[in-house]
């Protein structure tokens, strides 16, 4: 496994394409930001007030009581199955789960299951934002390899995402963008609940381990449920943020322009501390480190070197593997997949 200090080495020309890509696109954000989300002084009053519960000094103190499940909720349930298409070695089928948490809108994954041999274990593959649609995820987060290796493979379509956008988002995980404390929190709950009862139901269903392979946004909510599900087999983070307020911070005009709100409505430790609550360094991981790894590109803009490294730090320095690549030209995918099959490897389950 590759320490922190690989970060310095690599292919520069990579690198320094990658980090053009990704600032490209940091700039392209900012201009959202300027017009969307910088709040004018009627807003900055909303925006506070929607933060308070969320700094509550008790609940940043056992942020877990946040993730906690009513005692009236079950396990998901799965509601409906479908066999889509037939692959090598074995079929795609499709499930709804149903959950107490959203009756209204049930989980989806795309389950792609091994016939005429055992999975050693399942990969729970979640995708980043603004994705959401199975064949485009697959190919994102390299599901062909893991099912080659052996494992069978979920892709889970997050909430507000994919198929599961709501008709009044302007676009696929909205809910995650917008400029509301509480609704991007309650957003990130739900998301992680899902992740953690699609995860018991896969376990119970194949009676294999089970293991999380989360992508950008993914790789967040995948690194929180770290902290929350000691049965989780491995936790493999792939560019994973780890502190919302720090990303929109960064996203925030360098200079104001003409027509800006007055504002930020929140300061930068306000904003840090007013989405901690599921931070993955809120939460010490309750999965074993040699079950833990992080993915991390040299060229990363959108979310940059210093968040993987965090996470890697807070983890007890578990493998990490560096990629030349960046958020958006992820280059070295193979690299990246030896890496994360040596991982699975180590753990006899590919």
């Amino acid at each position: 496994a590759a320490s922190h200090a690989a970060s310095s080495s690599g292919s520069v020309p990579l690198v320094w394409v990658a980090t053009v890509v990704d600032a490209a696109i940091v700039q392209a954000m900012r201009l959202v930001v300027r017009r969307f989300l910088l709040a004018d002084a009627s807003q900055a009053a909303r925006l506070r007030e929607s933060a308070g519960p969320y700094l509550d000094v008790d609940l940043l103190r056992e942020p877990a009581r946040f993730f906690a499940l009513p005692s009236d909720v079950g396990p998901a349930r799965r509601t409906h199955t479908r066999a889509v298409r037939r692959m090598r070695g074995g079929e795609v089928l499709r499930h709804r789960l149903a959950t107490d948490l959203a009756p209204e809108d049930p989980i989806r994954i795309e389950h792609w299951v091994h016939q005429g041999r055992r999975a050693a274990a399942t990969v729970l593959a979640v995708h980043g934002f603004t994705m959401g649609w199975p064949r485009i995820d697959a190919v994102a987060m390299l599901a062909t390899e893991w099912f080659r290796a052996g494992l069978d493979v979920a892709l889970l379509t997050l909430p507000f995402h994919g198929p599961r956008t709501p008709p009044t988002a302007r676009f696929s995980g909205d809910s995650f963008a917008r400029p509301d404390v509480r609704e991007l929190n309650e957003a990130a709950r739900r998301a992680v609940r899902e992740i953690l009862l699609a995860t018991r139901w896969l376990r119970a269903e194949s009676e294999r381990p089970v293991g999380l392979l989360g992508l950008s946004l993914g790789g967040y909510l995948s690194a929180t449920a770290a902290g929350l599900d000691p049965d989780l087999a491995f936790v493999v983070t792939m560019v994973p943020p780890v502190c919302f307020g720090d990303l929109a911070w960064r996203f925030l005009p360098e200079q104001p322009g003409p027509g800006d709100g007055v504002a930020p409505a929140l300061g930068y430790e306000e904003l840090r501390r007013a989405f901690r609550v599921h931070s993955p360094l809120a939460h010490p991981p309750v999965v074993a480190r040699e079950r833990l790894l992080v993915i991390a590109g040299r060229g990363d803009r959108i979310v940059p070197p210093e968040h993987p490294t965090s996470l890697w730090r807070h983890w007890g320095e578990p493998s990490i593997h560096w990629f030349d690549g960046s958020h958006l030209a992820p280059f070295g995918r193979a690299g990246i997949a030896a890496a994360v099959r040596r991982h699975l490897e180590g753990l006899g389950l590919a």
